[in-house]
């Protein structure tokens, strides 16, 4: 005698259904189920570029990088003419991947990745990507998502600082973080390539990147000090001193505290907020003590006027 079953059992569901719950699930932060229907889908539609480009895309949002870069791979592998089309000839698989090899420290593959997204100069060499991509402000800790189920780092609160990039995806911070942000100079980290709002370079106007993940803590000390008689040029010394034995140095006086919308925007057309507090001088500094104090030395030496006051061990 055979029994009744559910009715549903061993039915094959269409991959628009399946997409459709998973878009359902996105709606409702329901990060498990989400995962879940990326692997049905992905069993339903195993050549399909746009599966296995939205399920790296989930992966990402977990920062769980080995199944990101399994997925964007793949995702590769079956990218054809029409999928071009859709994207306007762009392939963000191959952006995607670059990023997850880059936070594993593939770079293998993540040059491939970059070749394949069309940044040819990438392929002309092996090992570590270091090279020079000039200054890009980077927002640690974002305190907006971008996609569904994201999980962004939280160090600290949020704030954009400036950064040297290394490659694509990764980059240098440069500036002197707040304490607050849990992060210190000369942190490496990893970051998106969706402009994020903008900020000046000069008379440039450049884009923020959102900070994924940190790669490497410095591990340098972050000081602070109130100065008075210094002038911009008096500064301008000081910071060239210190670069040169690679330490950090920001007027921390120069702060501006804006608003998320502001933030994430360009804040030259936004509302008004706070000014900058011009009239004092709070330095913020990085690096160890013997090498700090001795540029420092260097620097009054020669500029009677000035005097450092509270100098301060943050942390």
């Amino acid at each position: 005698m055979r029994g009744h079953g559910w009715a549903g059992f061993g039915k094959k569901r269409k991959p628009q259904e399946v997409w459709s719950d998973w878009q359902a699930a996105d709606e409702a932060g329901e990060a498990g189920r989400a995962e879940a229907l990326a692997s049905e889908l992905l069993q339903l539609t195993p050549e399909s570029y746009f599966s296995w480009f939205q399920a790296g895309l989930l992966s990402k949002t977990r920062r769980n990088w080995p199944e990101s870069a399994e997925r964007n791979a793949r995702a590769l592998e079956h990218f054809t003419p029409r999928d071009a089309e859709a994207f306007d000839g762009a392939n963000p698989a191959a952006w995607n991947l670059g990023i997850a090899a880059t936070a594993l420290g593939d770079w293998a593959t993540a040059r491939r990745a970059w070749v394949a997204y069309g940044l040819d100069s990438f392929g002309a060499e092996t090992g570590i990507i270091d090279v020079d991509c000039g200054l890009a402000p980077v927002r640690l800790n974002p305190d907006q998502p971008s996609l569904p189920h994201q999980e962004p780092p939280t160090s600290g609160t949020a704030e954009v600082v400036w950064c040297w990039r290394r490659g694509p995806a990764h980059a240098v911070i440069s500036s002197v973080p707040l304490p607050e942000s849990g992060h210190r100079f000369r942190d490496a980290i990893l970051h998106d390539g969706e402009p994020k709002g903008s900020r000046l370079l000069g008379e440039q106007e450049v884009s923020v990147f959102d900070e994924l993940e940190r790669l490497d803590e410095s591990g340098l000390p972050t000081w602070q000090a109130q100065v008075s008689g210094a002038g911009s040029d008096d500064l301008q010394t000081l910071s060239d001193l210190f670069g040169l034995r690679g330490l950090g140095v920001d007027d921390w006086s120069g702060i501006r505290l804006m608003c998320s919308a502001c933030s994430h925007g360009a804040p030259r057309d936004g509302h008004d907020h706070a000014p900058a507090d011009s009239e004092a001088s709070r330095l913020g500094l990085a690096g160890h003590e013997s090498l700090l104090g001795e540029v420092m030395e260097e620097w009054l030496d020669t500029r009677p006027g000035i005097e450092v006051h509270n100098l301060e061990l943050l942390w």
